[in-house]
């Protein structure tokens, strides 16, 4: 049975349901030190694939181009994903905990950036298999060859405004001050916050921080993150996110584990965490309808709007980020354009 101590129990038992050359591929990512975000994409997608295959009777080796649009079809206006997520029960006479996993379904819209990542995937898979000489042909190669390309649809970054990033910070102090006292949260969802705008880490990113990921440089804290495909890159924190982070560490439950920020169970934060973090500040700030949609995500937008607008070098902000292409970066640009707003400006000149 495919196990793996580096991907979550969940995913691992995904995993263990797909054919044994599809575990493979799995086993050659985690060679490869894919991180376990990426995996756990993967395996989702792929779920969902072979859900749609077992649904009518088909096997790998049956896939060609027509199933895989049909497939693409099926989950076109949003999908069912099925979770196995384990549970803790109590006995009320005996108090014996027992642990159970059970399955949950969530429904997702497909969403464009959705489908291009489950196409990647597919792609990805077929690629290895015929690579490996589990598969004659790659059915992906054949369905894009004869499906009508996408549109490209580029958006605008969402990101917010300087004011309503500082109105964001500000919302942590009125929301705890309802609370009547301050707890060790305050100083976590802070620190949260402020690494989140001042480094513009990916959630990933910052679940992964240990507290060794710190280092002190005289009266300076550097920190160290480690990126997509291992990469990791040092980032000197400013003063705001150093004492936010300072204050921060001198609450934190004294705990064996190595995790920076921990959950309200002394635990590794998780990303689901990490969200709600995000949405229950973001409601408290009451931001405008753009800016209340703000995700993690988002705020790494925030960071990357702002320092452009600031006038920081491209090449510069690329680094900051982690971006390994610089035209990921250059997508900022479409928001930051002074000619641009000089050439509006101009029309006083005209009316």
């Amino acid at each position: 049975m495919f196990y793996s101590r580096r991907l979550p129990e969940s995913i691992n038992r995904i995993v263990a349901q797909f054919p044994e050359e599809v575990q493979e591929f799995f086993l050659e990512m985690i060679s490869a030190e894919r991180s376990p975000q990426t995996i756990a994409n993967y395996a989702y997608d792929f779920s969902l694939f072979f859900d749609f295959l077992s649904s009518k009777n088909l096997s790998l080796a049956d896939v060609d181009a027509m199933i895989i649009k049909r497939f693409f079809r099926y989950i076109e206006n949003g999908y069912k994903r099925k979770v196995m997520v384990k549970i803790k029960k109590t006995n009320p006479t005996t108090g014996e905990i027992t642990e159970q996993w059970i399955e949950r379904t969530h429904y997702r819209e497909n969403t464009q950036s959705g489908k291009k990542r489950k196409k990647a995937s597919l792609r990805s898979l077929f690629q290895f298999l015929v690579k490996n000489n589990f598969l004659p042909t790659n059915p992906m190669v054949e369905y894009e060859d004869a499906t009508l390309k996408t549109r490209s649809q580029q958006k605008v970054p969402v990101f917010l405004t300087k004011d309503e990033a500082q109105r964001l910070i500000q919302a942590i102090t009125t929301y705890h001050q309802k609370k009547k006292r301050r707890t060790w949260l305050y100083a976590r969802d802070r620190a949260i916050l402020l690494l989140f705008l001042n480094t513009g880490m990916r959630v990933s990113e910052l679940i992964g921080l240990n507290c060794n990921s710190l280092q002190r440089d005289q009266d300076a804290f550097r920190i160290i993150i480690l990126g997509k495909g291992g990469k990791e890159r040092m980032l000197k924190l400013n003063q705001l996110a150093q004492s936010a982070l300072e204050d921060y560490l001198a609450v934190r439950p004294n705990v064996d584990d190595p995790a920076l920020f921990l959950s309200k169970n002394r635990q590794r934060i998780s990303r689901k965490a990490i969200t709600e973090i995000v949405k229950k500040y973001v409601a408290e700030a009451n931001l405008p309808p753009k800016a209340a949609s703000i995700s993690p995500h988002k705020l790494r937008h925030t960071l990357a709007t702002l320092l452009l607008a600031n006038g920081e070098n491209l090449r510069v902000v690329q680094e900051i980020l982690g971006h390994s292409n610089i035209q990921t970066t250059q997508i900022y640009t479409h928001v930051i354009n002074t000619e641009k707003d000089d050439a509006l400006d101009r029309l006083n000149q005209i009316y």
